[in-house]
């Protein structure tokens, strides 16, 4: 009898102690939901500062009326990054880039090495655009991915400024539209000469309209970096 209640107790904390194959399915799942979350978040290349390449958007771009941050703008220099530096892919909504505020300052035309930029440029854009992988001319500007981080110019961060909103004509004025390296930092947006419009659409993130700066969140990025 008392072997038979023995093992009875020991089949009871046997019970107790091993999960189920679909508790360890569910383990597995959830640790791998972490894991990814991680990788997503570390793939991204989002820096305060650094040097870019910038280029500017056609003149008949809509990237003030229909950015992928989802808000409008009435006023005020805008911009689009690559997708390493935004924080989602296209049609995942607004990356952690939208609403941030950088002093954008252009140093050299690679075509044109030897060409000494006048003293006294430079100028301030808000994000609020995503430059794809798929956007034409500046494809191979905008391409950075996880496995391949740099651009053509072996850079990691593209500006593509807005033409419309007057950024390339205020960036190197003058001149046509071209490619360019430069220089970038993250500034406050009380720096940012211009003024948010309405939302577009449901979940477009510009607030707070001064965000932290980087490493710090502010919209959050959405989902994993291209691979």
């Amino acid at each position: 009898m008392k072997s038979a209640l023995a093992l009875v107790a020991y089949a009871s904390l046997f019970t107790l102690v091993v999960a189920s194959p679909h508790d360890i399915v569910h383990q597995h799942r959830d640790a791998a939901r972490a894991n990814s979350a991680r990788t997503c978040s570390a793939a991204w290349e989002q820096k305060f500062r650094g040097t870019a390449s910038f280029t500017a958007s056609s003149s008949n771009s809509n990237c003030k009326q229909a950015p992928a941050c989802g808000e409008s703008f009435s006023s005020g220099f805008t911009a689009a990054v690559n997708e390493l530096a935004f924080g989602a892919q296209p049609n995942n909504g607004p990356g952690d880039a939208c609403g941030r505020c950088f002093y954008v300052k252009p140093l050299e035309d690679p075509s044109e090495s030897n060409v000494k930029l006048p003293s006294g440029l430079g100028i301030t854009v808000k994000v609020n655009n995503l430059c794809t992988s798929s956007s034409g001319s500046t494809s191979n500007l905008c391409g950075q991915t996880v496995s391949h981080r740099s651009n053509e110019l072996d850079l990691d961060v593209h500006f593509e400024l807005c033409a419309p909103s007057g950024a390339w004509d205020a960036f190197y004025p003058g001149e046509q539209p071209r490619t360019m390296i430069g220089k970038f930092h993250e500034v406050s947006c009380d720096e940012w000469e211009g003024s948010q419009g309405n939302s577009l659409w449901d979940g477009s993130c510009m607030a707070p309209a001064n965000p932290p700066f980087w490493p710090k969140t502010a919209c959050g990025n959405k989902g994993c970096a291209p691979p």
